[in-house]
Protein backbone atom coordinates (compact mmCIF):
# COMPACT_ATOMS: atom_id res chain seq x y z
CA UNK A 1 0.00 0.00 0.00
CA UNK A 2 1.02 3.83 -0.71
CA UNK A 3 2.20 5.23 2.57
CA UNK A 4 0.76 8.91 1.99
CA UNK A 5 2.71 11.83 3.81
CA UNK A 6 1.59 15.09 4.96
CA UNK A 7 4.27 18.32 3.98
CA UNK A 8 3.38 21.84 5.75
CA UNK A 9 4.64 24.28 4.31
CA UNK A 10 4.64 27.68 6.28
CA UNK A 11 4.48 30.53 4.31
CA UNK A 12 3.66 34.49 4.90
CA UNK A 13 1.57 35.33 2.15
CA UNK A 14 -2.05 34.63 1.39
CA UNK A 15 -1.23 30.99 0.62
CA UNK A 16 -2.08 30.26 4.62
CA UNK A 17 -5.46 30.02 3.40
CA UNK A 18 -4.66 26.77 1.54
CA UNK A 19 -2.70 23.78 2.25
CA UNK A 20 0.03 24.01 -0.47
CA UNK A 21 1.18 20.27 -0.15
CA UNK A 22 -0.71 17.41 0.14
CA UNK A 23 0.67 14.48 -0.44
CA UNK A 24 4.38 12.70 -2.07
CA UNK A 25 4.51 9.48 -2.83
CA UNK A 26 7.32 7.57 -4.57
CA UNK A 27 4.87 5.72 -7.02
CA UNK A 28 2.08 7.36 -9.08
CA UNK A 29 -1.15 6.33 -8.54
CA UNK A 30 -3.73 5.31 -10.64
CA UNK A 31 -6.21 8.16 -11.60
CA UNK A 32 -9.60 8.41 -9.72
CA UNK A 33 -11.54 9.52 -6.34
CA UNK A 34 -9.36 7.01 -4.22
CA UNK A 35 -6.56 9.58 -4.50
CA UNK A 36 -8.03 11.95 -2.18
CA UNK A 37 -7.18 10.45 1.48
CA UNK A 38 -9.80 11.68 4.09
CA UNK A 39 -7.65 12.36 7.02
CA UNK A 40 -8.57 13.67 11.04
CA UNK A 41 -7.35 17.05 10.63
CA UNK A 42 -10.43 19.24 11.86
CA UNK A 43 -9.70 20.23 15.20
CA UNK A 44 -13.14 20.73 16.77
CA UNK A 45 -13.75 24.11 18.16
CA UNK A 46 -10.73 25.93 16.58
CA UNK A 47 -12.53 28.40 14.27
CA UNK A 48 -14.44 30.61 16.31
CA UNK A 49 -16.50 31.79 13.22
CA UNK A 50 -17.42 28.06 12.13
CA UNK A 51 -20.32 27.36 14.48
CA UNK A 52 -22.34 24.06 14.77
CA UNK A 53 -25.32 25.03 12.89
CA UNK A 54 -23.92 27.10 10.35
CA UNK A 55 -24.50 25.06 6.78
CA UNK A 56 -21.21 24.72 5.79
CA UNK A 57 -19.78 23.22 9.06
CA UNK A 58 -19.79 20.22 7.46
CA UNK A 59 -18.14 21.22 4.51
CA UNK A 60 -15.63 23.50 5.88
CA UNK A 61 -14.82 20.26 8.32
CA UNK A 62 -14.36 17.87 5.11
CA UNK A 63 -12.30 20.47 3.03
CA UNK A 64 -10.19 20.49 6.22
CA UNK A 65 -9.60 17.06 6.19
CA UNK A 66 -9.41 16.41 2.48
CA UNK A 67 -6.05 19.64 2.98
CA UNK A 68 -8.00 21.86 0.65
CA UNK A 69 -8.19 24.32 3.23
CA UNK A 70 -6.86 25.49 6.82
CA UNK A 71 -7.51 28.79 8.68
CA UNK A 72 -6.52 32.05 7.85
CA UNK A 73 -5.77 33.19 10.89
CA UNK A 74 -5.18 30.82 14.49
CA UNK A 75 -8.66 30.90 15.39
CA UNK A 76 -10.63 32.01 12.32
CA UNK A 77 -11.49 30.09 8.99
CA UNK A 78 -13.07 33.23 7.43
CA UNK A 79 -15.88 31.37 5.88
CA UNK A 80 -17.46 34.57 4.58
CA UNK A 81 -13.98 36.14 2.81
CA UNK A 82 -13.63 36.10 -0.68
CA UNK A 83 -11.50 33.93 -2.25
CA UNK A 84 -8.94 34.66 -4.97
CA UNK A 85 -8.63 34.00 -8.81
CA UNK A 86 -5.04 32.89 -7.26
CA UNK A 87 -6.23 30.61 -4.49
CA UNK A 88 -8.78 28.78 -6.77
CA UNK A 89 -5.87 27.88 -9.60
CA UNK A 90 -4.14 26.34 -6.38
CA UNK A 91 -7.16 24.73 -5.43
CA UNK A 92 -7.58 23.33 -9.09
CA UNK A 93 -4.03 22.60 -9.80
CA UNK A 94 -3.98 20.56 -6.73
CA UNK A 95 -7.13 18.98 -7.08
CA UNK A 96 -6.17 17.74 -10.85
CA UNK A 97 -2.68 16.51 -9.89
CA UNK A 98 -3.95 14.20 -6.43
CA UNK A 99 -6.86 13.07 -8.78
CA UNK A 100 -4.38 11.75 -11.79
CA UNK A 101 -1.24 11.18 -9.66
CA UNK A 102 -2.12 10.69 -5.89
CA UNK A 103 0.27 13.64 -5.38
CA UNK A 104 -0.05 17.72 -5.16
CA UNK A 105 4.53 17.81 -4.31
CA UNK A 106 4.27 21.52 -5.63
CA UNK A 107 7.48 23.53 -5.33
CA UNK A 108 7.23 26.64 -2.77
CA UNK A 109 7.11 29.96 -5.27
CA UNK A 110 6.68 33.81 -4.99
CA UNK A 111 3.94 34.72 -5.35
CA UNK A 112 2.40 31.76 -3.67
CA UNK A 113 0.12 30.51 -7.11
CA UNK A 114 3.35 31.06 -9.37
CA UNK A 115 4.36 27.42 -9.47
CA UNK A 116 0.24 26.42 -9.89
CA UNK A 117 -0.34 29.03 -12.81
CA UNK A 118 2.28 27.15 -14.35
CA UNK A 119 0.90 23.80 -13.78
CA UNK A 120 -2.78 25.08 -14.57
CA UNK A 121 -1.77 26.72 -18.24
CA UNK A 122 0.30 23.38 -18.91
CA UNK A 123 -2.41 21.45 -18.17
CA UNK A 124 -5.35 23.55 -19.69
CA UNK A 125 -7.07 24.50 -16.37
CA UNK A 126 -6.76 27.98 -17.14
CA UNK A 127 -5.53 29.46 -20.75
CA UNK A 128 -3.88 32.78 -19.62
CA UNK A 129 -2.18 34.99 -17.20
CA UNK A 130 -4.61 36.78 -14.97
CA UNK A 131 -5.03 39.42 -11.98
CA UNK A 132 -4.68 36.63 -9.62
CA UNK A 133 -4.99 39.16 -5.97
CA UNK A 134 -8.34 39.75 -7.67
CA UNK A 135 -11.47 38.14 -5.83
CA UNK A 136 -12.58 35.00 -7.95
CA UNK A 137 -16.10 35.02 -9.45
CA UNK A 138 -18.36 32.02 -9.26
CA UNK A 139 -18.49 31.86 -12.87
CA UNK A 140 -14.32 31.86 -12.90
CA UNK A 141 -14.42 29.26 -10.37
CA UNK A 142 -16.85 26.55 -12.02
CA UNK A 143 -14.66 26.87 -15.35
CA UNK A 144 -11.41 26.48 -13.53
CA UNK A 145 -12.86 23.47 -11.84
CA UNK A 146 -14.35 21.82 -14.56
CA UNK A 147 -10.97 21.91 -16.67
CA UNK A 148 -9.15 21.06 -13.49
CA UNK A 149 -10.74 17.13 -13.92
CA UNK A 150 -11.45 14.78 -16.82
CA UNK A 151 -15.25 14.67 -18.28
CA UNK A 152 -15.66 11.33 -16.52
CA UNK A 153 -15.43 12.47 -13.17
CA UNK A 154 -18.25 14.33 -13.86
CA UNK A 155 -21.34 11.68 -13.85
CA UNK A 156 -24.44 12.65 -14.35
CA UNK A 157 -26.68 12.41 -10.83
CA UNK A 158 -29.26 15.41 -12.19
CA UNK A 159 -31.80 15.73 -15.46
CA UNK A 160 -30.92 19.49 -16.07
CA UNK A 161 -32.69 20.42 -19.43
CA UNK A 162 -30.71 22.51 -21.92
CA UNK A 163 -31.89 26.40 -20.57
CA UNK A 164 -33.13 24.93 -17.50
CA UNK A 165 -30.67 27.35 -15.43
CA UNK A 166 -31.89 30.69 -15.25
CA UNK A 167 -29.17 32.80 -15.25
CA UNK A 168 -26.45 30.61 -17.19
CA UNK A 169 -26.60 30.68 -20.88
CA UNK A 170 -25.98 27.69 -22.45
CA UNK A 171 -23.62 26.72 -25.54
CA UNK A 172 -20.91 28.81 -24.21
CA UNK A 173 -17.74 27.84 -22.38
CA UNK A 174 -18.85 28.98 -19.26
CA UNK A 175 -21.94 27.13 -19.54
CA UNK A 176 -20.83 23.96 -20.57
CA UNK A 177 -18.79 23.93 -17.58
CA UNK A 178 -21.75 25.17 -14.93
CA UNK A 179 -24.33 22.61 -16.87
CA UNK A 180 -21.78 19.71 -16.04
CA UNK A 181 -21.41 20.77 -12.36
CA UNK A 182 -25.44 21.02 -11.88
CA UNK A 183 -25.78 17.73 -13.72
CA UNK A 184 -23.51 16.13 -11.60
CA UNK A 185 -24.88 17.63 -8.02
CA UNK A 186 -21.41 19.63 -7.40
CA UNK A 187 -23.68 23.17 -7.92
CA UNK A 188 -26.84 23.46 -6.78
CA UNK A 189 -27.73 26.64 -7.38
CA UNK A 190 -28.00 30.36 -4.77
CA UNK A 191 -31.64 30.35 -4.14
CA UNK A 192 -34.93 28.51 -4.55
CA UNK A 193 -34.78 29.07 -8.54
CA UNK A 194 -31.56 27.39 -8.65
CA UNK A 195 -29.82 30.47 -10.00
CA UNK A 196 -26.44 30.24 -10.83
CA UNK A 197 -25.15 34.00 -10.22
CA UNK A 198 -21.96 33.73 -11.97
CA UNK A 199 -20.76 37.15 -11.98
CA UNK A 200 -20.84 37.39 -8.35
CA UNK A 201 -18.06 36.87 -6.26
CA UNK A 202 -17.45 33.01 -4.36
CA UNK A 203 -17.11 32.72 -0.75
CA UNK A 204 -14.39 30.14 1.54
CA UNK A 205 -17.45 28.51 2.48
CA UNK A 206 -18.86 28.12 -0.89
CA UNK A 207 -15.48 26.92 -2.16
CA UNK A 208 -15.58 24.41 0.35
CA UNK A 209 -19.02 22.97 -0.16
CA UNK A 210 -17.87 22.70 -4.04
CA UNK A 211 -14.42 21.26 -3.01
CA UNK A 212 -15.23 18.29 -0.93
CA UNK A 213 -18.55 17.68 -4.18
CA UNK A 214 -15.67 17.12 -6.38
CA UNK A 215 -13.83 15.14 -4.37
CA UNK A 216 -16.13 13.08 -3.08
CA UNK A 217 -19.06 11.88 -5.37
CA UNK A 218 -20.95 10.46 -2.09
CA UNK A 219 -21.31 13.84 -1.08
CA UNK A 220 -22.57 14.98 -4.69
CA UNK A 221 -26.45 16.40 -4.18
CA UNK A 222 -29.43 15.14 -6.44
CA UNK A 223 -31.99 17.56 -6.87
CA UNK A 224 -34.51 19.24 -9.64
CA UNK A 225 -34.91 22.79 -11.24
CA UNK A 226 -38.11 24.84 -11.36
CA UNK A 227 -39.55 25.02 -14.68
CA UNK A 228 -41.50 28.52 -14.32
CA UNK A 229 -40.27 31.57 -11.40
CA UNK A 230 -43.10 33.72 -10.24
CA UNK A 231 -44.17 36.68 -12.14
CA UNK A 232 -43.07 39.35 -10.02
CA UNK A 233 -39.71 38.11 -9.17
CA UNK A 234 -38.83 37.40 -13.59
CA UNK A 235 -40.21 41.31 -13.28
CA UNK A 236 -37.91 42.44 -10.75
CA UNK A 237 -34.72 40.31 -12.42
CA UNK A 238 -35.06 41.62 -15.93
CA UNK A 239 -36.29 45.13 -14.91
CA UNK A 240 -32.80 46.36 -14.79
CA UNK A 241 -32.01 44.67 -18.53
CA UNK A 242 -35.18 46.23 -20.37
CA UNK A 243 -34.75 49.75 -21.49
CA UNK A 244 -37.10 52.28 -23.33
CA UNK A 245 -35.51 53.80 -26.38
CA UNK A 246 -36.05 57.61 -28.09
CA UNK A 247 -34.39 58.21 -31.08
CA UNK A 248 -34.07 61.61 -32.85
CA UNK A 249 -33.65 63.11 -36.43
CA UNK A 250 -30.78 65.30 -37.14
CA UNK A 251 -32.29 68.39 -35.55
CA UNK A 252 -32.86 66.55 -32.52
CA UNK A 253 -36.06 66.60 -32.76
CA UNK A 254 -37.88 63.21 -31.42
CA UNK A 255 -39.30 60.92 -33.86
CA UNK A 256 -40.51 57.61 -32.27
CA UNK A 257 -39.59 55.23 -29.15
CA UNK A 258 -39.41 51.86 -28.76
CA UNK A 259 -37.94 48.88 -26.56
CA UNK A 260 -34.90 47.04 -25.55
CA UNK A 261 -32.41 44.80 -23.79
CA UNK A 262 -28.77 44.41 -22.59
CA UNK A 263 -27.44 41.08 -23.33
CA UNK A 264 -23.86 41.43 -22.21
CA UNK A 265 -22.82 43.07 -19.65
CA UNK A 266 -20.44 45.57 -21.71
CA UNK A 267 -23.32 46.99 -22.89
CA UNK A 268 -24.25 45.14 -26.27
CA UNK A 269 -27.99 45.15 -26.58
CA UNK A 270 -30.70 44.23 -29.02
CA UNK A 271 -33.78 45.91 -30.64
CA UNK A 272 -36.00 45.64 -33.47
CA UNK A 273 -34.20 47.58 -36.37
CA UNK A 274 -37.03 49.88 -37.42
CA UNK A 275 -36.70 51.58 -34.12
CA UNK A 276 -33.14 53.05 -34.96
CA UNK A 277 -33.70 53.49 -38.29
CA UNK A 278 -33.66 56.48 -40.05
CA UNK A 279 -32.58 58.40 -37.05
CA UNK A 280 -29.52 60.37 -36.18
CA UNK A 281 -28.98 59.75 -33.05
CA UNK A 282 -31.12 57.87 -29.46
CA UNK A 283 -31.16 57.64 -26.03
CA UNK A 284 -31.99 54.87 -23.59
CA UNK A 285 -33.48 55.30 -20.74
CA UNK A 286 -33.20 52.93 -17.54
CA UNK A 287 -35.89 52.09 -15.29
CA UNK A 288 -33.85 53.86 -12.98
CA UNK A 289 -34.31 57.05 -15.02
CA UNK A 290 -30.47 57.34 -15.65
CA UNK A 291 -30.35 58.30 -19.55
CA UNK A 292 -27.67 57.11 -21.78
CA UNK A 293 -26.51 57.95 -25.12
CA UNK A 294 -26.80 55.06 -28.20
CA UNK A 295 -23.19 54.89 -30.02
CA UNK A 296 -24.57 53.07 -33.09
CA UNK A 297 -25.07 50.10 -34.62
CA UNK A 298 -23.02 46.76 -34.34
CA UNK A 299 -24.68 43.94 -36.48
CA UNK A 300 -27.94 43.94 -38.58
CA UNK A 301 -30.68 41.47 -39.91
CA UNK A 302 -32.93 44.21 -42.38
CA UNK A 303 -34.97 41.12 -43.63
CA UNK A 304 -36.01 39.85 -39.67
CA UNK A 305 -36.02 43.44 -39.07
CA UNK A 306 -33.49 43.04 -36.06
CA UNK A 307 -30.23 45.39 -34.52
CA UNK A 308 -27.59 44.98 -31.62
CA UNK A 309 -26.74 48.19 -30.94
CA UNK A 310 -23.96 49.36 -28.19
CA UNK A 311 -24.46 51.72 -25.52
CA UNK A 312 -21.97 54.43 -25.20
CA UNK A 313 -20.80 53.92 -21.53
CA UNK A 314 -17.92 52.41 -19.72
CA UNK A 315 -19.72 50.22 -17.13
CA UNK A 316 -19.12 46.63 -18.11
CA UNK A 317 -21.48 45.10 -15.76
CA UNK A 318 -24.65 45.87 -17.02
CA UNK A 319 -27.82 43.24 -15.94
CA UNK A 320 -28.87 41.53 -19.11
CA UNK A 321 -31.17 39.18 -20.39
CA UNK A 322 -29.95 35.30 -20.50
CA UNK A 323 -31.07 33.74 -24.31
CA UNK A 324 -33.04 30.78 -24.64
CA UNK A 325 -33.50 28.42 -27.54
CA UNK A 326 -36.27 29.81 -29.63
CA UNK A 327 -36.39 26.59 -31.86
CA UNK A 328 -37.65 24.54 -28.39
CA UNK A 329 -40.96 26.42 -27.78
CA UNK A 330 -44.16 25.20 -27.96
CA UNK A 331 -47.56 26.09 -28.77
CA UNK A 332 -49.02 27.21 -25.40
CA UNK A 333 -46.21 28.08 -23.62
CA UNK A 334 -46.46 30.84 -21.52
CA UNK A 335 -44.46 34.23 -22.55
CA UNK A 336 -43.92 37.95 -21.03
CA UNK A 337 -43.68 40.72 -22.93
CA UNK A 338 -41.84 43.61 -21.42
CA UNK A 339 -41.02 46.94 -22.91
CA UNK A 340 -42.27 50.78 -22.75
CA UNK A 341 -45.42 50.88 -24.89
CA UNK A 342 -46.63 54.79 -25.19
CA UNK A 343 -43.08 55.33 -22.88
CA UNK A 344 -44.26 53.54 -20.23
CA UNK A 345 -41.01 51.98 -19.44
CA UNK A 346 -41.19 48.62 -18.36
CA UNK A 347 -44.58 47.24 -18.91
CA UNK A 348 -44.84 43.60 -18.83
CA UNK A 349 -47.75 41.87 -20.10
CA UNK A 350 -49.05 37.56 -20.33
CA UNK A 351 -50.06 35.64 -22.72
CA UNK A 352 -48.93 32.26 -24.85
CA UNK A 353 -47.51 31.08 -28.05
CA UNK A 354 -49.89 31.29 -30.56
CA UNK A 355 -47.62 29.65 -33.69
CA UNK A 356 -43.96 29.06 -33.15
CA UNK A 357 -43.01 29.60 -37.13
CA UNK A 358 -45.89 32.06 -38.47
CA UNK A 359 -44.85 32.72 -42.26
CA UNK A 360 -46.05 35.96 -43.51
CA UNK A 361 -43.88 39.07 -45.03
CA UNK A 362 -40.55 36.87 -43.51
CA UNK A 363 -40.53 33.16 -42.29
CA UNK A 364 -40.47 31.64 -39.14
CA UNK A 365 -41.82 34.12 -36.90
CA UNK A 366 -42.71 33.82 -33.64
CA UNK A 367 -47.02 34.83 -32.73
CA UNK A 368 -47.88 35.40 -29.38
CA UNK A 369 -50.94 36.50 -27.33
CA UNK A 370 -49.46 38.70 -24.80
CA UNK A 371 -50.36 42.30 -25.25
CA UNK A 372 -48.02 45.07 -27.10
CA UNK A 373 -48.58 47.98 -28.57
CA UNK A 374 -46.57 51.26 -29.93
CA UNK A 375 -43.22 51.66 -28.88
CA UNK A 376 -42.88 47.74 -27.17
CA UNK A 377 -40.92 47.09 -30.73
CA UNK A 378 -37.46 45.63 -29.40
CA UNK A 379 -38.50 44.56 -26.16
CA UNK A 380 -37.87 40.81 -25.32
CA UNK A 381 -40.41 38.16 -24.95
CA UNK A 382 -39.41 35.97 -22.35
CA UNK A 383 -40.27 32.21 -21.45
CA UNK A 384 -41.48 31.37 -17.72
CA UNK A 385 -37.83 31.36 -16.59
CA UNK A 386 -37.53 34.70 -17.66
CA UNK A 387 -35.23 33.98 -20.87
CA UNK A 388 -35.57 35.41 -24.29
CA UNK A 389 -37.57 33.37 -26.85
CA UNK A 390 -37.71 36.26 -29.64
CA UNK A 391 -37.90 39.75 -29.76
CA UNK A 392 -40.94 41.79 -29.97
CA UNK A 393 -41.48 43.00 -33.79
CA UNK A 394 -45.03 44.03 -34.69
CA UNK A 395 -48.61 43.67 -34.77
CA UNK A 396 -51.83 43.40 -35.86
CA UNK A 397 -53.88 46.88 -35.52
CA UNK A 398 -56.85 45.04 -35.41
CA UNK A 399 -55.89 42.14 -34.39
CA UNK A 400 -56.97 40.39 -31.00
CA UNK A 401 -53.57 39.98 -29.61
CA UNK A 402 -52.05 38.95 -32.55
CA UNK A 403 -48.49 39.44 -32.15
CA UNK A 404 -45.37 38.67 -33.63
CA UNK A 405 -41.31 38.52 -32.54
CA UNK A 406 -38.12 37.67 -33.84
CA UNK A 407 -37.23 34.50 -32.88
CA UNK A 408 -34.11 34.66 -30.52
CA UNK A 409 -31.86 31.94 -32.10
CA UNK A 410 -31.18 34.81 -34.84
CA UNK A 411 -29.52 36.96 -32.63
CA UNK A 412 -26.70 34.18 -32.12
CA UNK A 413 -26.52 34.26 -35.90
CA UNK A 414 -25.51 37.91 -35.92
CA UNK A 415 -21.66 38.84 -36.59
CA UNK A 416 -20.30 42.01 -34.63
CA UNK A 417 -19.31 44.78 -36.83
CA UNK A 418 -17.57 47.96 -36.44
CA UNK A 419 -19.54 50.28 -34.54
CA UNK A 420 -21.52 52.60 -37.05
CA UNK A 421 -23.44 55.55 -35.87
CA UNK A 422 -27.32 56.05 -36.48
CA UNK A 423 -26.55 58.71 -39.06
CA UNK A 424 -23.90 56.54 -40.56
CA UNK A 425 -26.63 53.89 -40.94
CA UNK A 426 -29.17 56.38 -42.06
CA UNK A 427 -26.84 57.66 -44.84
CA UNK A 428 -26.67 54.01 -46.05
CA UNK A 429 -30.14 53.76 -45.87
CA UNK A 430 -30.85 56.89 -48.60
CA UNK A 431 -27.82 56.02 -50.56
CA UNK A 432 -29.65 52.23 -51.08
CA UNK A 433 -33.17 54.30 -51.77
CA UNK A 434 -34.70 52.09 -48.57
Amino acid sequence: MIKKLIKRITTVTVAAAILVSLSAVAIAAPSGFANFVYLDAFDEGKFNDVRADDWFKPYVRSAVNFGFFRGRGENTFDPEGLLTLGEAVVLASRLRSIYHTGSADFAESVPFYAAYVEYAISHGIISRRRNFVEPATRAEFAAIMYNALPADAFAVLNEIPKFGIIDVAYGTDVGAAVYALYRAGILTGSDRNGSFFGGSNISRAEASAIMVRLAAPLSRVSFSLPSQIPVEELFLRSTDAVFMIETFDEYDESIRTGSGFFISGEGLAVTALHVVSFSSSATIELFSGEVLQVAGIRAVNEEFNLAIIEIDSDKTDWDYLTLADSDIVEVGNTVFAIGSPRSLINTISEGIIAHTSRELDVEAMIQFTAPISFGSGGGPILNSLGQVVGVASSSFTYGQNLNLAIPVNLIRELELGPLITLAQYWEALLARGA
